[in-house]
């Protein structure tokens, strides 16, 4: 047996001190900040999967889709309600198929059978 839980009528709001590109990307430095633990974002993008679009500037900054920083910031509010690592709760999320669409924040849940 399996949920879908969706937060709906739109998706969550982009923070906004982010700054967001023209081509739908933020950098990963704005997520940290506004999930107030850069050791954890950083390994998570680093280690997780998480696509990075470009990188640049001198700091070689990394930029990644707004949709997938938004399902950073949300794995990082459950993962700390969960008392986890955001690494675990972030792969746990896409491995059930999260996704953050224009008006929503679908998480599916697996509830055994």
């Amino acid at each position: 047996m399996s949920a879908t839980v969706t937060v709906a009528p739109e998706a969550p709001p982009v923070p906004a001190d982010w700054r967001v590109t023209p081509q739908g990307t933020v950098r990963v430095s704005d997520v940290a900040r506004t999930t107030g633990d850069y050791p954890a974002v950083n390994y998570t993008v680093r280690r997780c999967g998480v696509t990075v679009v470009e990188q640049g500037g001198h700091g070689r900054t990394r930029y990644i889709p707004v949709s997938e920083a938004l399902l950073l910031v949300a794995a990082a509010a459950l993962a700390v309600a969960a008392g986890v690592a955001l690494a675990s709760m972030y792969r746990a999320m896409k491995t059930a198929g999260a996704t953050v669409g224009a008006d929503a924040l679908t998480i599916p849940f697996n509830l055994g059978s």
